[in-house]
């Protein structure tokens, strides 16, 4: 069964302890602290047996887009219909449940680094000024990648840094801004990659990689496991490189 939690104040600890090392535990949990409860497009519920009151797993909404924490116990046709009277447009979840479901769907590979990655480089990092990150992430928008509009990105990016829910990380060159990397989630454990963009002009000066490395060795220190979402197929080489390895799947279904 489907219990709302959005007056349940425990429900991050529930969440961690359902799934204590999971990148979609750590989404729900970095939204929950984000944007608590009581604001018209959030919402939490907690997924439950029925017979012996277990937690299954956990949901999140923010707007029309959906988080799901699925566990082999969860009940995924329950699921399915509870998105669809929910109406959700986009949903993210581990690849290794198949929901019930009619619109497209993409998927790729979701890779963790829990050790430190080499040493740091004698390049200076700074954070980068909001604008100047989404127009570094539009120079690099392609196939199956699609920056959201710029208002939207601002408020969230910037409600979240204030609230130490992210960070973002980039490296200048020659006044301009070269390479980004973002955390787009985290909690106490884990913490999500997203957004690494190189400008096109400066990619042979291996600033992808110095990037990465400084941000994923930052969460290393502070105990966190580093987790990603990688495009089917995409930067294989690049991740693997940096000591990154693959654990699993992400599926994202859109309507």
């Amino acid at each position: 069964m489907i219990l709302s939690a959005n007056e349940l104040p425990e429900y991050p600890e529930i969440v961690g302890r359902t799934a204590r090392h999971d990148p979609f535990a750590c989404r729900i949990i970095s939204l929950f602290h984000s944007y608590r409860p009581g604001l018209a497009f959030v919402d939490y519920w907690l997924t439950r047996d029925a017979l012996n009151g277990d937690y299954t797993g956990a949901i999140a909404r923010n707007g029309s887009n959906f988080i799901l924490l699925l566990t082999d116990k969860t009940d995924l046709g329950e699921i399915s219909s509870f998105l669809r009277i929910s109406g959700a447009s986009g949903v993210i979840a581990n690849g290794a449940y198949t929901l019930d479901w009619t619109g497209s769907v993409t998927q790729g590979a979701v890779l963790k680094c829990h050790t430190a990655i080499g040493d740091a480089e004698d390049v200076k990092v700074m954070t980068p000024d909001i604008r100047a990150a989404y127009d570094l992430i539009v120079s690099c928008e392609g196939e199956g990648f699609r920056p959201p509009e710029f208002d939207s990105f601002y408020v969230d990016v910037n409600h979240k840094l204030r609230h130490h829910a992210m960070r973002l990380c980039g490296i200048e060159d020659d006044g301009r801004l070269a390479a980004l990397a973002m955390t787009v989630a985290e909690s106490d454990t884990a913490a999500v990659l997203g957004a690494v963009a190189c400008a096109p002009e400066f990619r042979r000066k291996h600033y992808g990689s110095v990037i990465v490395r400084h941000i994923t060795n930052i969460l290393v220190a502070e105990n966190k496991r580093v987790y990603l979402h990688r495009a089917q197929n995409a930067n294989v080489r690049f991740y693997q490189k940096l000591g990154f390895t693959e654990c699993g799947q992400w599926r994202e279904y859109h309507i």
